[in-house]
Formats: structure tokens, C-alpha cells, sequence
């Protein structure tokens, strides 16, 4: 759950380069959100111990791990560059609570919630996902804190995403 549900999302993430521009996804994605909500959906049904399980006991489930990662990897560049900063705040929050609590749900269990998973793993899987919801939420911050600097409110700010500042004619001198 570590290692191979992200790195398949890598996969997607690095595969984006090789799509023809025609198949972008900006139509249907404005502000990032169709994407993000897909993050969440997806991430939150890989993180429920028997989905996780039938993936390694049905070719089925496995195979929509694989496609549903992947194909989640390959829409989220594109939401993140298209959806403003506070956007991204709210699903990337969401996600880190969620991520957060699965954690220590996984760690406060004292019976296995998955057959294929020792209790001990379990726990490791746990303490796993509250780092990095730690992880996830200090690199967006790291990302996000220098375009948020005393720019913010400035006529510079219009290369931050989502601090666009529009003017109407009566404000205008």
C-alpha cells in the first residue's frame, strides 16, 4: 500500500508527457476539480483494507488498481496546474485528513483488517500513511508558501494561481 499504490500514480504522473495534446482534459476538469475529486474518490477506495485484499485475490480488482492509479497519476498534473491555490488547500486537506485517519485507524486496530497483511504490517502500514500525510501536506506548503509571500496582495500576484485580481470600470484610474 506503501509503495505500490503511489508508485503507480508516479507512473501515470510521468506517462502524461507522452499523450497527444488532444487528449487534455482541461475542458472538462476547470479549476482542477474534476481531477481532485477523483484523487479522492480513487485514494479513498484503495485505502479500505478489503478492496486492498480482493485486489490480491481477484485478477479483476487488480486490474482496476493498476488502471485507476495509473489513470489518476495521468489526470492529476494537469487539475493541480489548472486549479487555484485554495482549491488546491481543500482537496489536498481532505486528502491529508483522510490519509491522516486511515492511519491511525490501521494502528489503533487490534484485530488484522486484511487477511493478506500481518497485524504487524498493519501498524507499519498505519504510522506509513500518517507520515505521509505529514510529508504531503509540508511539501505543498513548501510549494505553495513563496507565491503566497507579500506578493499576495500586490500587482504581481497574477502569477499566482487563484489570486487573480479583476478589475471593474469603477475601480479603474
Amino acid at each position: 500500500m506503501l509503495v505500490l499504490l503511489p508508485l503507480l500514480v508516479f507512473v501515470g504522473w510521468t506517462a502524461v508527457g507522452l499523450l497527444p495534446a488532444r487528449l487534455s482534459a482541461a475542458q472538462f476538469d476547470e479549476y482542477g476539480i474534476a481531477g481532485l475529486s477523483a484523487m479522492l474518490f480513487v485514494s479513498a477506495y484503495w485505502m479500505i483494507p478489503r478492496a486492498l485484499e480482493l485486489s490480491l485475490t481477484s485478477p479483476m480488482f487488480e486490474a482496476a488498481k493498476f488502471g485507476s492509479l495509473v489513470l489518476l497519476g495521468l489526470i492529476l498534473p494537469g487539475s493541480l496546474k489548472r486549479s487555484p491555490w485554495v482549491v488546491q488547500l481543500f482537496f489536498l486537506g481532505n486528502f491529508g485528513a483522510m490519509m491522516a485517519i486511515a492511519g491511525m485507524q490501521y494502528q489503533s486496530m487490534p484485530q488484522r483488517l486484511c487477511n493478506a497483511y500481518l497485524l504487524e504490517d498493519q501498524g507499519i502500514t498505519g504510522l506509513g500513511l500518517v507520515v505521509g500525510a505529514i510529508l504531503i501536506s509540508i511539501a505543498w506548503c513548501v510549494r505553495i508558501a513563496p507565491a503566497l509571500s507579500p506578493t499576495l496582495h500586490t500587482a504581481e500576484s497574477h502569477d499566482i494561481p487563484g489570486t487573480e485580481h479583476h478589475l471593474d470600470s469603477s475601480s479603474r484610474t
